[in-house]
């Protein structure tokens, strides 16, 4: 082979590379999983790809307080994604939860390939302290 058919053949298969992952999008319904003090927690995620932005909603449960006293605003809550960017294959988000006359946001950031995608979450931890990242993987279901 000649050098000009081998870079033809190395350029051919990088446009081809960059073509697929350009292709990929987020829109869809995806199972979030992260694991806290109390145990897997799941939270489910539909997004909408346009472009480089996402838009949708994330569905968390959340626990009542420990020893089963309630006040701990236990029950679901759905919230909007908020400033949604993606580029190439690296997303981030925010969502803003309210409860108790309070509101925490999240910040989520992270990497998808295909239909499965892993990241972190910051802010909002523990007593509203953003305490580290905490990480989680989802899965997409549709």
């Amino acid at each position: 082979m000649n050098r000009r058919t081998i870079v033809a053949a190395l350029v051919a298969a990088a446009a081809f590379s960059a073509a697929t992952v350009a292709a990929q999008s987020l829109t869809g319904t995806w199972e979030l999983s992260q694991q806290t003090q109390r145990g897997a927690r799941t939270s489910t995620l539909v997004l909408v790809q346009e472009g480089a932005e996402l838009s949708g909603t994330l569905t968390l449960t959340l626990g009542g307080r420990r020893g089963g006293g309630g006040g701990g605003g236990g029950g679901s809550q759905e919230v909007t994604v908020e400033e949604g960017m993606v580029s190439d294959n690296n997303f981030s988000f925010s969502i803003t939860l309210s409860f108790g006359g309070n509101s925490i946001t999240q910040e989520y950031s992270g990497t998808f390939d295909g239909d499965s995608m892993e990241g972190e979450i910051a802010g909002g931890g523990r007593r509203g302290g953003g305490g580290g990242p905490r990480p989680f993987t989802g899965t997409r279901g549709d």
